[in-house]
Order: C-alpha cells, then structure tokens, then sequence
C-alpha cells in the first residue's frame, strides 16, 4: 500500500473549481464494486465505478489542460468494478480496479461535494420576499464594486439570492451599462435590439414605450427560453412619475400552493401560449405560469397579462385557467407584495426576468427627461460568474 505523508498535494480535480474539505473520510469500502466512504460526521455516501472512472483525475483520462474528460463511455468494460479502496494519508482515495485498469486517486473534497445522501438539496438559497420583507432593492455602492471584485460578488449573490440587486452612484456614462453586463457574461440580443431605450416611440413596438402604467409582468415570454436578467440602467430621471413596481413572483407562487392549491396546479399544468404583436417580429412560444423541476421546485414563471394569445383548449380547462391565471394576477396586482421605488440616476438596476414581475406608474412625459438604458443576459451568465469569482477569491485568500 502507497504510503503518503500529511503534507503530500491532494489529486487534482475534473473542473477548475474549489472543493473545499468540509468533512473528513474516515473510512473507506468496496460494496458489489461501488466504492463506500464514510465521514467524519457519520454519514456514508456511494459512487459508481463509471462516475469515478470517467472522472479520474489521470491525464489519459482527463485532458490535463481543459480538465473535459477524454473517454467515450464505450471506451470503460461494461463490468468495470472497483477492487479494492484505500484511504491514504492526507485524505485522499485510492481506487483500485478490476481489468488490470491503473489505480486512481481522488480528493475527498470532490468526492464529498458530489456526494449523495438520499435527500435533494437545492442548488440556491433563495429568499422569497413580499413587501413586508424587503423595502426596496439590496444596494452597493457602484463604483465600490466596479472597483473591488468582493462587493461585485456581493452584488451577484444578491441578485441570485432575491432576485433583484441594485448598484447605485454610477456616472453618466456611454457604454457603461454593457460593460457591467460583460463582466457577468455575454449580452443576448432581443427584438429590441442589443440594447434598448426606454423612450416614448410614435409607433411602439411594445407598451414600454409609451408613457402607460404597466401591469407587472416578465419580459419576452413569447420566446422559448425567455431572457433570464434584464438590467435597467438610469442615466437621467426628472420626470414626474414613472416609478417602478416589483413583485417576486415566487413568493406568490408559494403562498398559492399553500392557500390555493388548485388554482396553484392549475397554473402549473395549463400552458398558455404568448406572442407579441409587433409589425416587424413574431415570436410564438407556450408553457404554464409556473414551471417546476421534478422535486417540485420553482424554477420560472411565464407571466405577461398583454401578450397571452387566445387559449385553444376545452371549455372546463379554459374556465380553470382564467380562474388561476385571475387567481395569480390579484396577488401580482396586491401592494402587499409589490416593491415600489423611484429610478434614480446613477442606479443600475438587475433582476432576474423569470422570477421577478416589473411594471411601473405612468409618468408625465411632457416635463422633465427621463433616459433609462436597457438589456438581457442569461441566468447560466450569473451563477458561472459567481462561481468563477468565488473561485478567484478563494484562491487569493489563500496565496
């Protein structure tokens, strides 16, 4: 058996990023050629003999440069099995296999980041809010995380965690909206272009731009995968009115589960189909208000009062969908649940468009400027940012 020393380098990982070691292994243990460990706080978790195989760490399997592995799954037996599991000094494991197939050593903060314990564990911690909750947007100082990459991540986290974050005290300045949606990821084009103003147009493409109150709503549902962010960035704001109202989506979703469970089904499994009505464009795509993943998580909403087409169904699910969908528009529409701000110059505000609703107060269009830039990213944009950021971090703080 190799014998390795406390301070030997633990095995690389199959990604670039930080695992750290929350829990030691303790003991290690080949069940019907699946490996066995258990931790230092009792628990045992399991893996494959194929999840390990295609991950190991060696360079004939693991492009030493990507880190993609190099194997088709053809290329490992059908009855690959573990032999034997070792656990070595510093933590680390070492999995022997059969088919005369060279040993393979992985580190214990991989293993027990992958690890599963028989529960589902969501991806975010999401923080559901009404106006009770949450007054106004979590805000940074702009130039602060524009300067220092910790209050940028901060500002991130935020929008993940509440859907809506904002920067505040930004100069006046062409261009800078794009290049603070670059820093997160690439920016993804709409029919209103690469970026939009939110100006009064003689021929509007959309109720945006026009001076109207807007019923809270999500953008672009009339695409596939709508937009996931949408970033509005005030540069001037002297008119009359105009205010901008939030609701988080998911929390009315939630409150409906619990006090409406049928309209809250019925939002789930009735699509409704969504296109705009412009001159120039038209986008067609369908899907429930509510969209769940197979634990029964909330993962989107699809939510616009104006762009709905009429529904082609039987007359009793038509009666059951304008029954939730009514149910699901009075809480949107109840200043219980909205957040009400005015757009300050200097604020650039991101939110995420699949969960938080937007709409606005009519404003005077006839005194005072108003000059608010527009654009979209992607969800995908922000947790990559996130995640490499925090990296980074990581591994300053420990240089």
């Amino acid at each position: 058996m190799p014998s390795m020393s406390d301070n030997t380098p633990l095995p690389r990982t199959p990604d670039f990023d930080s695992w750290p070691l929350t829990q030691q292994p303790t003991s290690v243990a080949v069940d019907h050629g699946a490996l066995l460990i258990t931790w230092s706080d009792a628990r045992t978790s399991a893996y494959h003999p194929f999840l390990l195989a295609e991950n190991d760490p060696a360079e004939d399997t693991l492009h030493p440069l990507s880190r993609e592995t190099t194997l088709s799954p053809l290329d490992l037996p059908c009855d690959l099995v573990i032999r034997r599991a070792v656990l070595l000094a510093n933590g680390a494991v070492e999995v022997h296999w059969s088919h005369g197939r060279a040993p393979s050593r992985f580190h214990p903060g991989w293993l027990r980041g992958i690890a599963w314990f028989g529960e589902h564990v969501a991806a975010q911690d999401l923080r559901h809010w009404s106006a009770a909750d949450l007054s106004g947007p979590p805000t940074l100082n702009g130039p602060r995380a524009l300067a220092e990459p910790p209050v940028f991540l901060e500002w991130l986290l935020s929008l993940q965690t509440h859907g809506l974050a904002r920067l505040s005290g930004l100069p006046n300045q062409d261009g800078l909206l794009a290049g603070v949606v670059a820093r997160i990821g690439p920016i993804r084009e709409s029919n209103f272009g690469r970026q939009y103003t939110l100006e009064i147009k003689e021929d509007p493409d959309s109720n945006a731009f026009t001076s109207d109150a807007l019923l809270q709503h999500m953008d672009l549902p009339t695409r596939e995968c709508p937009h996931g962010l949408q970033f509005l960035f005030c540069r001037a704001n002297t008119a009359r009115g105009g205010e901008g109202i939030y609701v988080d989506a998911y929390r009315i979703a939630e409150d409906l589960k619990s006090e409406e469970p049928d309209q809250f089904a019925t939002l789930c499994e009735i699509n409704w189909t969504y296109k705009n009505r412009a001159k120039s464009s038209s986008y067609k795509a369908a899907g429930p208000v509510i969209e769940r993943d197979r634990h029964g998580t909330i993962t989107a909403i699809r939510y616009n009062t104006w762009l709905r087409s009429p529904l082609v169904a039987a007359l009793a699910d038509q009666d059951r969908a304008y029954r939730a969908y009514r149910a699901f528009t009075a809480r949107a529409q109840d200043p219980a649940y909205q957040m009400i701000f005015s757009y300050r110059p200097g604020d650039l505000l991101a939110f995420d468009n699949r969960r938080i609703l937007h709409g606005r107060k009519g404003y005077d269009a006839t005194g005072g400027t108003r000059f608010i830039e527009g654009t979209y990213a992607d969800r995908d944009d922000l947790h990559s940012a996130i995640r490499t950021l925090e990296r980074h971090l990581s591994r300053e703080l420990a240089s």
